[in-house]
């Protein structure tokens, strides 16, 4: 009877263990797995991913960054209306955009202007973006967001709204698809 009950008690740890593993390995590609959705006209501020910080309209329009971060992939600046990016800090694609964000500062959501192609912007409600966007969606959590995310299999890019409890677009990332 010993052998059985050990051979019971291991078959239910393997099934516990292969779930919580198919769990996060689901999680993992549900990016891969989301249907497609037709992001070739999004942009924030009038940028795409793939433009240039170092372009004259980009000038024009945000001038100098106000501030900066880099890490050893990218250069992270931020701009005066609210927008940063990340962008390359390699010799061949130096200033190619990589990432656009838009989100809250310490003052509340309201203050920033901009918003996506479709009208959503910091404070918008998670069911307008729904509407606006649709059902093809992955989910995430993560640094206590409710992550809502669209993704262009086709352009390999990817729209995300990071959503605070009770519902409100705190903050919204339109990515290169490979952007960490």
């Amino acid at each position: 009877m010993g052998k059985m009950h050990f051979k019971r008690k291991l078959v239910i740890v393997l099934i516990i263990i292969g779930t919580t593993l198919g769990f996060y390995v689901y999680l993992a590609f549900s990016e891969t797995l989301t249907k497609s959705t037709d992001l070739s006209d999004e942009s924030i501020g009038g940028y795409k991913v793939w433009d240039n910080i170092s372009s004259p309209e980009f000038i024009r329009k945000y001038g100098e960054p106000i501030d900066q971060d880099n890490n050893n992939g990218y250069d992270y600046y931020y701009w005066k209306g609210g927008l940063k990016t990340a962008s390359i800090n390699k010799k061949e694609h130096k200033g190619k955009i990589m990432r656009l964000i838009i989100s809250s500062t310490d003052d509340g959501l309201s203050e920033n202007s901009l918003q996506t192609s479709k009208g959503i912007k910091l404070g918008s409600k998670k069911a307008e973006v729904l509407s606006k966007y649709g059902d093809h969606y992955y989910k995430s959590y993560e640094q206590g967001a409710d992550i809502i995310g669209y993704i262009d299999h086709k352009l390999h890019i990817t729209l995300e709204f990071w959503c605070v409890p009770g519902g409100r677009v705190a903050e919204i990332r339109l990515d290169d698809a490979d952007v960490i």
